[in-house]
């Protein structure tokens, strides 16, 4: 439930709003579900109210300040649809007291009667009665059509001025009407607002910011497109310079905030992306972005020396100058996609053993898979539709990574996450190696499920069953887009509770890491069961999120699993995917011919990969060889 307040100095107007039509016809049947007793007594029982009868409420919520000729002057806020948020406007009267209290479009109306209950204990918590032994307000409570979105809500209209002439003190009243909401959430079973709860607020776009990029054709904002690039150069980032040196080669402009006084000292930083010639360029700061990309929360994450801050200062003039960048992305081999998919199965269970009630802990295991998701939208030619998705869940779970208030807490970023977003996001689509980028990209969507584990443990169910449904989206993505693909793993998102009353118990022993043998055999056991299931899921999550749509073209996994591509080398690679555990690092456990496990590398150490030489396919000539890189096929 969401509180929303703002001031005014017209009762008389305010309650003729709220019993009109509304701005968009919204407002049907407006009728009292609780207020002062006087007002209950004589409108309670109409079913809808008329203008006529707005004018007589409003005269009788205005009486206490008219009997005792006290008024109330000072700031006054309204909504700004521009900016998106509320915000003091103007100075003058401001004795009438707004609030709205909205539901959630999927939680569905309430009775009159527990309407009428969470007023009156909102009231009595935000101290506008007599309970908390001061003289009472005049206040109602008016409930009608639900709002554009479909929530079904109220509104709350109070005049400030108490029956003996003392004035309600309005002070910190938005952070108050939270906390009191957040109490009849659990009082009478409402869902949860857990990034409330739990001290989250992450940065939003503003209406004024979405309407320009839908007017542009872009399919995200500004703000989000850098959110999403910087996450992933400060994960493949293990100082401030590869930073610095990695957003930039994802196409964002930095500049550098200098300490006052200074020129060799950076406090901070504003990011913008690249515009054509002519057109303007927003600029953002670092914190307005994310919470958790501020300058100063990415230097937690990395080492701090006297070398590291001298060369971080000369990065961040080279990039204010617009000096050239080296370097760029390049292929990797199928090896090096196995290697680090073995790093990604390591940190998974790094990644169980976090304490889920240690809150920090939980930011930074949230931020670390939030900029993985963000380095595989950055990852080479991949289509819009899969870029949309992958960059969509990131900036969902990076939500649940930013914090109101952080202590200054240094702790590392596992070496296993810099390794794998530095190959997500500098990588080439491998054109020889496709099973083995699709079971990398598997690795990291599982993060995803087992933070969202972590957040079960931690009784945030509504967080755990949002990052479910997310990684679910694409997985499904990744399945119509590569349908040659039967050995692909399909993550299978449980029911979570949406409340806090239905818990499953948390784990006393961290789950291992399974093999690709028990990853791989399941998925082909599995593969062509209830695939209608599979479709309505699929259809039902297509309407959540506009990335899901089938793009044009496609067809269902099932009416490709088994029809030839009529492209040589996409069949070539469709009858190879049963070498694919053979070829690999690991060990089938039905079959002891096969060779054994090398011992894994330690934390920090890079996989050493031993390259094979190219496969023959069974079926082609004896002098056959897949050609070289930058040679044609011809003979």
């Amino acid at each position: 439930m969401m509180p929303n307040i703002v001031d005014g100095g017209d009762m008389g107007g305010l309650m003729r709003y709220l019993v009109g039509p509304g701005r968009a016809n919204e407002h049907t049947e407006p009728h009292l579900v609780a207020g002062s007793r006087t007002i209950m007594k004589r409108w309670g029982d109409w079913s809808e109210l008329s203008t006529a009868q707005a004018g007589e409420i409003a005269r009788y919520l205005d009486s206490f300040m008219n009997e005792t000729d006290r008024t109330s002057r000072g700031p006054i806020r309204k909504f700004d649809p521009a900016a998106g948020r509320t915000r003091v406007t103007d100075y003058g009267a401001n004795h009438v007291w707004h609030c709205s209290l909205s539901l959630s479009p999927d939680e569905g109306p309430l009775s009159e009667e527990k309407w009428a209950a969470i007023a009156r204990d909102f009231m009595d918590q935000m101290e506008f009665t007599s309970a908390c032994g001061k003289s009472e307000c005049r206040w109602v409570a008016i409930h009608h059509g639900a709002s554009k979105n479909g929530g079904d809500h109220i509104h709350i209209a109070a005049n400030i001025i108490r029956e003996d002439g003392t004035k309600w003190n309005n002070w910190n009243d938005q952070p108050r009407s939270q906390r009191a909401c957040n109490v009849l959430e659990h009082k009478y079973g409402l869902r949860i607002v857990e990034g409330r709860e739990h001290n989250r607020s992450s940065k939003c776009d503003s209406a004024q910011a979405l309407n320009a990029a839908r007017r542009a054709g872009k399919p995200v904002t500004d703000r989000a497109a850098l959110e999403t690039r910087l996450r992933a150069a400060a994960k493949a980032a293990s100082n401030e310079v590869e930073f610095i040196g990695r957003a930039r080669g994802l196409g964002v402009r930095l500049r550098p905030r200098f300490a006052k006084g200074h020129t060799d000292v950076i406090v901070g930083y504003s990011a913008a992306l690249h515009t054509k010639p002519g057109q303007r360029t927003q600029w953002y700061a670092g914190g307005s972005i994310a919470r958790d990309l501020t300058l100063s929360a990415l230097r937690e994450r990395w080492p701090d020396t006297i070398e590291s801050a001298t060369d971080a200062v000369a990065a961040w003039q080279d990039a204010w100058k617009g000096m050239p960048l080296g370097g760029g992305r390049r292929s990797y081999t199928r090896e090096e996609w196995l290697g680090h998919k073995r790093g990604l199965e390591i940190y998974r269970d790094e990644l169980s053993k976090v304490d889920p009630t240690d809150r920090l802990a939980l930011a930074d295991a949230t931020n670390d898979v939030a900029g993985l998701l963000a380095a595989a939208a950055h990852q080479g030619d991949l289509s819009d539709e899969m870029r949309g998705a992958l960059d969509y869940c990131a900036r969902q779970v990076g939500r649940s990574a930013q914090l109101k208030q952080r202590p200054v807490q240094h702790s590392g970023t596992s070496p296993w996450v810099v390794l794998g977003a530095h190959l997500l996001s500098t990588a080439i689509t491998p054109k020889n190696s496709e099973v083995s980028y699709a079971l990398a990209l598997v690795a990291t969507m599982e993060l995803v499920k087992t933070l969202a584990d972590l957040y079960r443990q931690a009784q945030q169910t509504n967080t755990a069953a949002a990052m479910l449904r997310d990684a679910q989206a694409v997985y499904e993505r990744v399945r119509m887009e590569a349908p040659h693909l039967r050995a692909f793993t399909q993550l299978h998102a449980e029911q979570v509770p949406l409340q806090q009353d239905a818990l499953p118990e948390a784990a006393t022993t961290p789950q291992p890491a399974l093999s690709p043998e028990q990853i791989i055999e399941p998925a082909l056991a599995d593969v062509s069961v209830g695939e209608p299931a599979r479709e309505a899921e699929r259809e039902r999550i297509g309407q959540r999120n506009p990335w899901l749509a089938t793009p044009p073209g496609f067809t269902s996994p099932t009416e490709q699993r088994d029809k030839p591509t009529g492209n040589a080398y996409r069949d070539y690679i469709a009858e190879m995917y049963q070498n694919v555990t053979a070829n690999s690092d690991t060990t089938n456990s039905d079959d002891t011919t096969k060779r054994e496990r090398p011992p894994l590398p330690g934390i920090g150490q890079i996989p050493q990969i031993k390259k094979v030489g190219p496969t023959r396919h069974p079926n082609m000539p004896p002098t056959w060889l897949p050609p070289k890189r930058g040679q044609s096929r011809s003979r």
